[in-house]
């Protein structure tokens, strides 16, 4: 059940201690697209998102977006953010991972995600310091993502992970 379980969890991104993080030891912090920074509907970066990568780059952590999305979804979001980024990552397994994270030890490593069942789970499968934060909008879902959300619900209240928890 460990793989299913976030080492923290929070409301959004922003409510993330990028600090700690780095005083930990964290130096990358991967993070998914898709209602973990925006909305599906948002398709470029919002003033929020750029200065989130600022605080993350002046601390010193290098920022990636690491997406199960289509290239062109992510590509424009990425190029404009300046990231680097992998798109169609097939997220829980462990290939984007590897290729994101070259040159870094699992230990300097951060992944945040709106879904257990292919962030949360693939990030504690590579080792990395797993961070769940919540869906930004249900809207413009796709089936299995609905699927994977009822499957989602069940591992929340079995973790008791109603409220920011860290």
């Amino acid at each position: 059940m460990r793989l299913f379980k976030p080492n923290e969890y929070h409301k959004t991104i922003y409510d993330i201690d990028l600090v700690k993080l780095y005083e930990s030891g964290k130096r990358l912090i991967l993070t998914d697209l898709d209602n973990t920074l925006v909305g599906y509907d948002i398709l470029l970066p919002t003033n929020e998102i750029i200065d989130f990568k600022e605080k993350c780059e002046n601390l010193g952590m290098k920022l990636m977006i690491i997406s199960n999305n289509k290239e062109k979804r992510v590509q424009l979001f990425a190029k404009e953010l300046d990231v680097p980024y992998y798109s169609s990552a097939m997220k829980p397994f462990k290939r984007g991972f590897k290729k994101m994270s070259l040159g870094y030890k699992t230990d300097e490593v951060v992944i945040i995600g709106d879904q257990i069942l292919t962030d949360i789970v693939g990030g504690n499968r590579m080792g990395y310091y797993t961070i769940l934060v919540d869906v930004i909008n249900y809207n413009n879902e796709q089936f299995k993502t609905r699927i994977n959300r009822f499957i989602e619900r069940i591992i929340l209240n079995l973790f008791s992970i109603k409220g920011e928890k860290k």
